[in-house]
């Protein structure tokens, strides 16, 4: 295997055929023709002495050997597109840059009307997706080039990854306006006696507020568990179960909200992004942006924190 003689173009369309399984569709996003495409496929099969993708059932399925090398051809080409982004000039009214975010839905609920609203009018050009990502595949969706920010609490401390805060979140408890037996206030007798919904996109453990309660020996009763936050207040409204939800989200629902019986910490959400985007143009341009519009951007701040809490949604 001679490396050192292997045009880089290449794995460029390694990466496309592994993505897609399909040499049409590469061809396609490429612009290229497809025996272009077939002929960079035999010349990598030839340079790496193995086929690296074989057709089962109308797809291009990778090897072994595909699998163990990709995710390190992905990081190569972030590398070698960041050092070439440092030196372009970026201009945002022009760019037509794709920007990837994992998020959960409260934080696009916070984050994307804002943004969309600032780039129609400065940057109209610019696309933006956004992906619910496993915690556990952060880094490697980072490594592999598919992700350019991430909104997480502060519990990924990887060292290809930077990342600063945010915000952080105040808790409250909002109930339907014509609760029965709550008004005004709650008791902790009455929040543990009520039924309640929890959020989480997980099938199972707990959440941050159910941990902070155990410490205190103290456990709710949840009744209902639900994948996203914009779904549970509408239940809430029509129904007696309690919702335990951050103050920026109970601001926008016509329920009764109340202060909580017990000393829930605030939680901090993190902005994340690969380390070796750090100066690229187009992706301090974003930061800035999103920064700006969470209220939190110090420019005396570290870029890069290395804190540790033991918070898991």
């Amino acid at each position: 295997m001679q490396l050192n003689k292997v045009d880089l173009n290449l794995f460029v369309v390694f990466d496309v055929i592994y993505r897609e399984r399909n040499l049409t569709k590469a061809s396609d996003i490429l612009h290229i023709t497809q025996p272009a495409v077939s002929n960079a496929l035999a010349r990598l099969r030839q340079t790496f002495d193995d086929k690296l993708f074989v057709r089962q059932q109308g797809q291009m399925v990778p090897t072994p050997l595909a699998e163990n090398i990709i995710e390190r051809v992905r990081f190569a080409l972030g590398n070698l597109e960041s050092a070439l982004n440092e030196h372009d000039d970026f201009d945002p009214k022009t760019s037509s840059r794709r920007f990837a975010f994992a998020m959960n839905d409260t934080s696009e609920s916070y984050l994307l009307p804002l943004l969309i609203k600032f780039l129609e009018q400065e940057a109209p050009n610019i696309f933006i997706e956004s992906y619910a990502v496993p915690r556990n595949e952060l880094e490697r969706e980072f490594t592999a080039g598919q992700l350019d920010f991430a909104l997480d609490v502060p519990v990924l401390n990887e060292p290809t990854l930077n990342h600063q805060s945010l915000t952080h979140e105040h808790f409250v408890c909002v109930t339907r306006k014509d609760h029965p037996t709550i008004q005004g206030t709650i008791s902790m007798d009455q929040y543990l006696a009520a039924s309640h919904i929890h959020i989480s996109s997980r099938r199972r453990g707990q959440g941050y507020i159910d941990m902070t309660l155990n410490q205190l020996g103290k456990e709710r009763n949840i009744k209902l568990r639900v994948q996203h936050s914009r779904a549970a207040p509408p239940i809430v409204k029509t129904s007696d179960l309690l919702l335990t939800i951050p103050q920026t989200l109970a601001n926008d629902s016509d329920l009764q909200i109340l202060d909580l019986p017990f000393d829930l910490p605030n939680l901090d959400w993190h902005l994340y992004w690969a380390a070796n985007y750090e100066n690229d143009k187009a992706h301090q341009w974003m930061r800035q942006v999103i920064f700006d519009i969470f209220g939190q951007f110090d420019q005396s701040r570290p870029n890069q924190s290395k804190r540790r809490m033991g918070i898991f949604l």
